[in-house]
């Protein structure tokens, strides 16, 4: 309960495939990395940047995202 989410990576943590930055159509945004993102797919795995919350991974739906980029 008392952890702040952070969008950002940790250095001390190598990054597995490549950074991306999402942003969903209620404006929200999370960044990760990812290694099978491709456009026009139905989605993609995305590993939070922020290591020490709860989330390990999590599936992105496309249709939900208005923007998708590498960092």
């Amino acid at each position: 309960p008392t952890h702040t989410t952070r969008n950002e990576f940790d250095p001390s943590r190598p990054a597995l495939g490549r950074r991306i930055t999402v942003v969903f159509k209620d404006r929200a945004g999370v960044r990760g990395t990812t290694t099978g993102y491709q456009p026009g797919r139905p989605g993609f795995f995305l590993m939070p940047a922020d290591g020490g919350a709860n989330t390990e991974r999590c599936y992105i739906v496309a249709a939900a995202t208005s923007e998708v980029g590498f960092l």
